[in-house]
């Protein structure tokens, strides 16, 4: 981390279930964590209701040269334990005993790639668990309950049932992410526009109560990797046009993001897809990013971005 960057860890303790939904029409289906472009979208969105729309959009500008704040996605905790997503290139069979039951691990304890004794730990005192890499005496974070809804069409009056899922997570147990502060000057705006964000909610379904939080913003005292070369990306990553990504690359994985954008100025509009690489891609050197323009063709009024800007941590190799 560069020096004079202030670094917070941002723990969202929900007040009720969560809709990340990743399948356009399909509302059975939930991801249980936040990737960086919803979270992105939520505090500038929220930043606007603040402070207007001109400084709003003097923010987004600020981010294709001097970014003012970086974040990675949301993941899991529960209690103490914080969990990153799986370096995809790691493998955990010493631990589960079974290599394709290694491979369907998604997230792992953030002090065990950091930490140079986290193998000798996790071999004695965690288990796997619903993908997770967590300890013996920890339950699931998280529990997915479907909800029925009535959906009543406007012409003939014929009601349709369909279910929306919806993440319910446990006592002690939510979403955190990463914040690190570029210009001091906009560190508390950022905090608040975070803070209205729970009060907005996140997430789908926010009009039936979905995705309401309370954040607990705190300090985070880095941690370091061994120094082996590795970093790991816990963010959608959108590289620049000068980094010659395929050279440094050990391990990844591709997402397509596309969607709707909402904003309190203008009706909802359809973003342009992008593909991105997503968390736990693995690299051989820091990686940078950008953000993408993905306005439609006709005028909404504002530019809508896509934030690709790479959040990465050194880790220790375990390969």
């Amino acid at each position: 981390m560069d020096s004079g960057v202030k670094r917070y860890r941002v723990k969202l303790k929900f007040k009720g279930p969560v809709h990340f939904g990743y399948k356009e029409k399909t509302y059975n289906l939930t991801e249980t964590f936040a990737h960086s472009d919803t979270l992105f979208s939520g505090i500038v969105n929220c930043y606007s209701l603040l402070y207007g729309k001109a400084a709003a959009d003097n923010l987004v500008e600020m981010f294709f040269d001097n970014p003012p704040f970086k974040i990675s996605s949301a993941f899991l905790y529960a209690n103490d334990e914080f969990f990153v997503p799986r370096p995809l290139n790691m493998d955990l069979t010493p631990i589960t005993g079974d290599y394709k039951k290694a491979k369907k691990v998604k997230y792992v304890p953030l002090d065990f790639i950091l930490a140079r004794d986290g193998g000798g730990k996790a071999n004695k005192d965690y288990r796997v668990e619903h993908g997770i890499l967590a300890r013996k005496d920890m339950d699931t974070p998280y529990v997915i309950s479907e909800r029925p809804r009535v959906k009543i069409d406007r012409g003939d009056f014929s009601t349709e049932i369909y279910y929306v899922s919806g993440c319910y997570f446990r006592e002690g147990a939510g979403l955190w992410f990463f914040l690190d502060i570029y210009d001091d000057s906009e560190e508390e705006k950022v905090k608040a526009a975070i803070r209205l964000l729970g009060d907005e909610g996140i997430g789908g379904e926010r009009t039936y109560g979905f995705g309401s939080f309370e954040a607990g913003i705190e300090e985070y005292n880095e941690k370091k990797g061994n120094g082996s070369g590795d970093w790991l990306l816990l963010s959608l990553y959108y590289p620049r046009m000068d980094e010659k990504v395929a050279d440094i690359i050990k391990a990844f994985s591709l997402l397509e993001r596309a969607g709707y954008s909402y904003s309190p100025f203008n009706q909802q509009a359809r973003k342009k897809k992008v593909r991105m690489l997503a968390e736990g891609s693995v690299f051989k050197k820091d990686v940078q990013g950008m953000v993408v323009d993905v306005s439609p063709g006709e005028d909404v009024g504002h530019k809508i971005l896509k934030y690709g800007l790479a959040y990465t941590v050194p880790i220790f190799n375990r390969k």
